[in-house]
């Protein structure tokens, strides 16, 4: 999924650069068909959800970057006086430098994901869900109807019985909090995640012709127009 700054243009940016032309030559005549409100309310829905969807996206996904680089940037500075403390205490009680240094967090990312020698090393059990998720995804972009057959077609670590993840699932590895990217919880195996949308097979309630995505970059849940292209991570319902 591709997010640009951008602004939606109004009518009167859109006809600035033309009334001063119109005026100039005062032999021109147009003409102009007037529409019916059947198809003002159809246009103004489409384009409406189309332009408040992006400059929303775009908004949030700022600030929310804003607010994460703020909270590593202040992690560091209180893990860099943690460090300083411990080390003019004589790391406190008891405390050995190697206990010290310990990540819970690191632990708990390390005990839920788990690689798979059965596999070649080249899928992962998620053992908070129970599925089992390519290691590596492929660096490659499709477009949403051609999504879930590459999953379908693909063989990994040997073996066959892979689908294209729903919204709910993928989104269980995305972490909106992580920065810097990929969003990803920490201690995770996974490598060659790209900072871009993951298509899933979960279609849009309301617009036919959108589809969820997971972005790895914010670690948020997003949607993009079905012609557009995202990448593919695929899932697989067990590890046998």
């Amino acid at each position: 999924m591709f997010y640009a700054d951008s602004q939606i243009p109004t009518i009167g940016h859109q006809a600035g650069g033309s009334v001063s032309s119109i005026s100039a030559a005062s032999n021109l005549h147009t003409h102009f068909s007037k529409p019916n409100k059947a198809s003002l309310a159809v246009w103004s829905d489409i384009v409406g959800h189309a332009a408040v969807r992006r400059c929303n996206n775009i908004t949030y996904r700022r600030v929310d970057m804003k607010s994460r680089r703020n909270k590593w940037v202040s992690s560091l500075a209180a893990v860099g006086l943690a460090v300083g403390c411990l080390a003019l205490a004589g790391l406190g009680s008891g405390a050995t430098p190697a206990e010290a240094s310990d990540s819970p967090t690191g632990q708990q990312g390390a005990s839920r994901f788990v690689v798979l020698e059965a596999f070649n090393n080249e899928a992962v059990l998620d053992n908070e869900t129970g599925l089992v998720w390519e290691t590596i995804p492929a660096r490659a972009r499709t477009v949403w109807k051609n999504a879930a057959g590459i999953c379908a077609k693909k063989t990994v670590g040997g073996k066959k019985g892979w689908r294209l993840p729903v919204v709910k699932e993928l989104a269980t590895l995305a972490d909106h909090t992580i920065y810097p990217p990929p969003a990803l919880p920490t201690g995770h195996p996974f490598s060659n995640i790209e900072f871009f949308g993951y298509w899933t097979a979960t279609e849009h309630e309301d617009y036919t012709m959108s589809a969820w995505d997971v972005n790895f970059d914010y670690g948020l849940v997003g949607n993009d127009f079905k012609i557009n292209t995202n990448f593919v991570w695929c899932v697989r319902d067990n590890a046998k």
